[in-house]
């Protein structure tokens, strides 16, 4: 008994001096008195054991404070650089903690972009220069990157946006373990069909979703995301059970991953897009000339047409060039842009689309016929774009305060207007005729 407690002093005593605590006002007594009626033999056999427990110890607190001390820094270097740590994420490259220090930025690359080598600053400032110009590339990462850097710029997810066709595109899901589907979890599809288990999409979640390159397969995205994952992947490894959507020109695939293999599983796909509530693209449609089934018009007085100059039956570009030519100061009230629906449904007419620089989305999203339909929410999207490239929403702080008394007068007058002009009718007239 007294040898076992020798041996747990002297490895407690090596540990703590490996880590610079100092115990040896207590543990030198205690060690050399037992030394003092020990043999040689029964002395180095112990010290075999002290040598050897105190080295595995001495390794894995070195790993396990090492990972802890990481975890530390993470959670410091998110709370200063968040955004900036996302974006480097989404550019395929992770802060390289232990090489890294002030001045001395060291950023490592994912599987993905092992060719490119790592990357070096000198600081954060530099990196976000780097970061904007990664956007402006326009490459497949530069929309993660923008993405990462200002969500708020868009109204899609990438999972959405894989539905929507923009580009071929993937998404990976796993099960939701907090639904029915936690009881197929890691099953192979001959377990799943034995035990009749129904492979619902209800039961899944999106964890990743990105461009799909045109030689790329299923194995590969299971190589890729097995063995060096992309940096902003933050789930576990592809594994049985998980699903890969893939849409490539269009045509929608949904595979369950297998023991070996992939599974197809033909109604996943049709299943989360009801999910998330998609509205289908009408195939071969020019909503940039097409005037058959919604034109445009741009008008001097938003509520009552009739009052100013106004410009009918314009394809969306020509609204917008018509509204950009008429004075903002004229008296007859708010200048706009609105369409004039023509798909034979309830929702047909005339609808102000854009008010003084302002988009009616929110209004016009309230409105199922509008909300659903693929002319006015190609329109929408199209005006948002329109008016970030030509009227960015970026005000000086120093005449944003000058603007505040003055808004402050007008606000609620305006307000009221954009209200009484979206509910109320407005006449039509024929293409390219002026009222005064």
């Amino acid at each position: 008994m007294e040898t076992l407690t020798f041996e747990a002093e002297s490895v407690a005593y090596c540990v703590c001096s490996s880590f610079d605590l100092d115990t040896s006002d207590y543990s030198f007594p205690y060690i050399a008195g037992w030394s003092s009626s020990r043999e040689m033999k029964e002395m180095k056999a112990s010290m075999d054991v002290i040598r050897k427990t105190a080295g595995e110890m001495i390794d894995q607190l070195t790993e396990e404070l090492e990972i802890i001390l990481e975890e530390k820094q993470k959670t410091e270097l998110h709370e200063k650089y968040g955004i900036l740590v996302d974006a480097l994420e989404a550019a395929g490259y992770r802060y390289d903690y232990r090489e890294s220090e002030p001045g001395h930025i060291v950023l490592a690359p994912d599987g993905t972009h092992e060719i490119a080598g790592y990357l070096q600053f000198e600081s954060w400032g530099d990196i976000q220069n780097w970061l904007e110009d990664t956007i402006t590339e326009g490459t497949d990462i530069s929309e993660r990157v923008d993405r990462a850097m200002y969500p708020f710029k868009y109204d899609y997810t990438l999972e959405e946006e894989m539905f929507r066709g923009n580009g071929d595109r993937y998404a990976i899901y796993h099960v939701d373990e907090d639904t029915p589907g936690k009881q197929h979890l890691f099953m192979n599809m001959a377990m799943v069909k034995e035990d009749g288990i129904t492979i619902d999409a209800a039961n899944y979640k999106c964890v990743y979703s990105g461009r799909l390159h045109e030689n790329e397969k299923l194995d590969d995205l299971y190589a890729m995301f097995n063995d060096n994952p992309p940096a902003d992947y933050k789930a576990h490894s592809m594994s049985v059970s998980d699903v890969i959507i893939t849409n490539r020109g269009g045509d929608m695939q949904a595979y369950y991953v297998d023991r070996f293999g992939f599974a197809e599983l033909p109604d996943f796909a049709a299943q989360r897009e009801k999910i998330l509530d998609i509205v289908p693209e009408i195939e071969n449609v020019d909503y940039e000339n097409d005037l058959t089934c919604i034109s445009f018009y741009a008008a001097e007085c938003a509520e009552f047409p009739v009052m100013g100059e106004v410009h009918y039956d314009l394809t969306l570009p020509e609204a917008l060039e018509a509204y950009e030519k008429i004075p903002s100061e004229r008296m007859h009230g708010l200048k706009c842009v609105g369409f004039d629906l023509k798909d034979g449904s309830d929702y047909e007419g005339m609808q102000s689309l854009m008010i003084e620089g302002k988009i009616q989305k929110e209004f016009l999203n309230s409105i199922p016929g509008f909300r659903e339909n693929s002319y006015v929410q190609n329109a929408i999207s199209r005006v948002e774009k329109y008016l970030e490239e030509r009227h960015p929403n970026v005000e000086n702080p120093l005449e944003s305060n000058k603007k505040v008394d003055n808004e402050k007068n007008i606000s609620e007058e305006k307000n009221e207007k954009e209200l009484n002009i979206q509910m109320k009718p407005i006449p039509k007239k024929k293409r390219g005729e002026m009222s005064l």
